[in-house]
């Protein structure tokens, strides 16, 4: 238990870099909007990426819960701040949630392929996946760009939370 907690605490601060580099990457990629759905869509994304890492080097399940975990409850709190009734709470977080999960299992999947399939794919998922096409090419960068990072990432590296390359 007492691993668990330590790893906690890293997971925390690799949560809280998830959430500071998508707001660099929102802020880039939607510079002159400010949207909610867009910077839930690019930190989704950042989380998936990072999730798809865990599982590649076999981190444990309960860690990638873990992170999912405080991903739901940040939704919780977002809907609720954005002024939605805690009765339907469940309703609308379950979209969310599964809308989540579709996009988790199907950038893992590409990512998995990555070498194969390369960006061709990746543009089509992102299509499928943004309502903005006007920033798809920059987001397609930013995953290529990060998904190599992330492949030659050490572990070590990881839980001291070095998660992302800049452009």
């Amino acid at each position: 238990m007492l691993i668990f907690n330590k790893k906690k605490k890293n997971l925390n601060n690799i949560y809280n870099k998830i959430v500071e580099e998508s707001k660099v990457c929102y802020n880039f990629l939607y510079s002159k909007r400010s949207d909610a759905d867009h910077f839930r869509e690019v930190f989704q994304l950042n989380l998936i990426l990072i999730l798809w890492y865990m599982k590649t080097k076999n981190i444990s399940q309960n860690y990638l819960e873990y992170l999912i975990k405080i991903f739901i409850k940040d939704l919780e709190g977002m809907v609720i701040e954005l002024g939605g009734s805690e009765t339907s709470l469940r309703k609308k977080i379950r979209k969310f949630i599964e809308n989540f999960y579709g996009r988790l299992y199907a950038f893992s999947e590409l990512f998995d392929n990555f070498e194969n399939e390369g960006k061709k794919k990746l543009k089509d998922v992102i299509s499928k996946n943004l309502k903005s096409p006007l920033v798809t090419n920059l987001m397609i960068n930013y995953l290529s760009l990060n998904y190599n990072h992330l492949k030659k990432l050490d572990e070590k590296d990881f839980w001291k939370a070095n998660l992302f390359k800049n452009q």
